[in-house]
């Protein structure tokens, strides 16, 4: 499906790439720190499902800057609101490497993550 025209794409210093979907109007952003749960989807650059969190109905939680998950995820939740939606293109060194994750994340691969921000915890 094609993508949103409201927003255009960014590439960050890293080679992170985002596009925000819904952007809300106020709340709390996303900083280092915080606690956050998403629903996602991902994909493989040919737009192949690898998996969703609509699968088991949790969405992932994981302090933000942790290391708990790829660093293109911890990077690109930065600056979100609550509810907000942001398409993550990952190269593969803010991904899974040249390990990959197999065998469903060949060695090498760029990701899509799309996410949806449910729940943030600021930093006490």
């Amino acid at each position: 499906r094609p993508d949103p025209p409201e927003y255009d794409a960014v590439r960050l210093k890293s080679g992170l790439i985002v596009r925000d979907l819904v952007v809300p109007d106020a709340g709390a952003v996303v900083e280092t720190g915080d606690t956050v749960a998403v629903h996602y989807d991902l994909r493989l650059a040919d737009r192949s499902l690898v998996e969703t969190s609509s699968a088991t109905g949790q969405p992932l939680r994981f302090e933000v800057g942790k290391g708990e998950v790829p660093c293109g995820l911890d990077e690109g939740v930065l600056g979100m609101r609550l509810f907000g939606r942001r398409r993550l293109t990952m190269p593969p060194e803010l991904a899974y490497g040249t390990e990959g994750r197999p065998p469903r994340i060949p060695p090498g691969a760029t990701l899509i993550f799309d996410v949806e921000l449910m729940e943030l915890v600021p930093d006490p």
